[in-house]
């Protein structure tokens, strides 16, 4: 059976997820490791960091875009979209609607 070689990732890639891990650190220890959504299903301990406009370049680390946030809050706020855009959990892009 033919193997193909695990690709290296580049140096870029490599800092950005440096960054990154940087800036999920800042988030969580800001929220003092509890969920700063709160929704309904909240279970309070927050273990992800949401993106709140998406992880696309510079969005990655910007701490402007990143939330604390649980489990269950993380699924609530991606299973509803329209309340996520209201309550300022997500945030639109240039021509992008909750749709």
């Amino acid at each position: 059976m033919k193997r193909t070689p695990i690709r290296r990732r580049s140096e870029k890639e490599t800092e950005r997820l440096r960054r990154y891990d940087r800036a999920r650190q800042i988030v969580m220890e800001s929220a003092r490791g509890m969920c700063e959504a709160g929704t309904n299903n909240c279970v309070g301990p927050a273990g992800q960091v949401h993106h709140r406009k998406g992880r696309d370049g510079d969005l990655v680390d910007n701490l402007d875009y990143l939330l604390a946030v649980c489990y269950a809050c993380h699924d609530y706020i991606h299973s509803h979209p329209h309340e996520s855009y209201e309550r300022g959990w997500m945030v639109r892009r240039l021509g992008e609607s909750d749709d």
